[in-house]
């Protein structure tokens, strides 16, 4: 209520996180394909992370529409950790493998749903109730985890055996094409058929987790915290359904 937020300006807030994941995604094709998996995912952490601190001093809803637009190119950390999981793991898991990772990364959605009502309480505890200066604190707690994981990818490998610029130097890997990777990717059949159907349920995940908590809060009467906890029950269905999921491509790709 502080920043005098109305109900379109928040649906657009929604969209323009939405929006900025999908543009971003497409971009860290690019950058898993030139630079690598491992420091596309940490450098994008730590470039976005700043957005989490700004958002504690944001007085307009113009502003906060576009920090949840750069906040939302953080999700495209999802393109880089398939991309890594895929390079990782033989073919004979790779499915369970991607599919756990990518599920345990949508996880997030739920856990946040959850768990962020709670650390909004504890700020509010330290700040005598002002929930202007609660909500806005609570940032400090993703602005951590950006940090945290963008250094953490970065002390890691690329591959198992090295790092792309150490592989590409003793010629045991070749340097991307970024032009013949989408040259194969629009001309496979089943590369389009994938991004069509991946394609709506993930615009529809999203959406869920962008709105369901406020749905629950506003039209049913809960209290933010029983909000957030049904709201997170869309993301932690990730615990068991993606891994499944994988499981059952591995089976199908053994059989078939």
């Amino acid at each position: 209520p502080d920043i005098n937020i109305s109900g379109p300006e928040w649906a657009s807030s929604g969209d323009a996180a939405v929006g900025g994941t999908i543009f971003f995604r497409l971009v860290m094709g690019w950058i898993c394909e030139k630079f690598g998996a491992r420091r596309g995912l940490g450098i994008l952490l730590l470039m976005t992370s700043p957005c989490c601190i700004i958002m504690m001093f944001c007085q307009s809803p113009g502003l906060f529409i576009l920090l949840r637009c750069c906040i939302g190119f953080g999700l495209a950390t999802f393109v880089a950790c398939q991309t890594w999981c895929a390079q990782m793991f033989s073919k004979k898991v790779v499915g369970i493998a991607n599919a756990t990772a990518a599920g345990w990364g949508n996880l997030g959605g739920g856990v946040t749903n959850l768990t962020m009502p709670y650390v909004f309480l504890i700020m509010s505890s330290f700040v005598g109730g002002n929930d202007s200066a609660a909500w806005r604190l609570s940032y400090f707690v993703p602005f951590a985890f950006h940090i945290a994981g963008g250094l953490g990818c970065l002390s890691a490998r690329d591959l198992p055996d090295g790092n792309y610029a150490e592989l590409e130097k003793v010629g045991a890997k070749q340097s991307a094409k970024s032009g013949t990777v989408l040259k194969v990717g629009f001309s496979n059949v089943n590369a389009i058929l994938l991004t069509l159907t991946y394609g709506m349920c993930f615009g529809i995940e999203l959406t869920m987790n962008n709105v369901a908590a406020k749905y629950f809060y506003m039209y049913q009467g809960l209290t933010p915290q029983i909000s957030g906890l049904c709201a997170s029950c869309w993301g932690l269905m990730n615990l068991f359904a993606r891994s499944l999921g994988g499981w059952l491509s591995d089976w199908s790709n053994d059989k078939w």
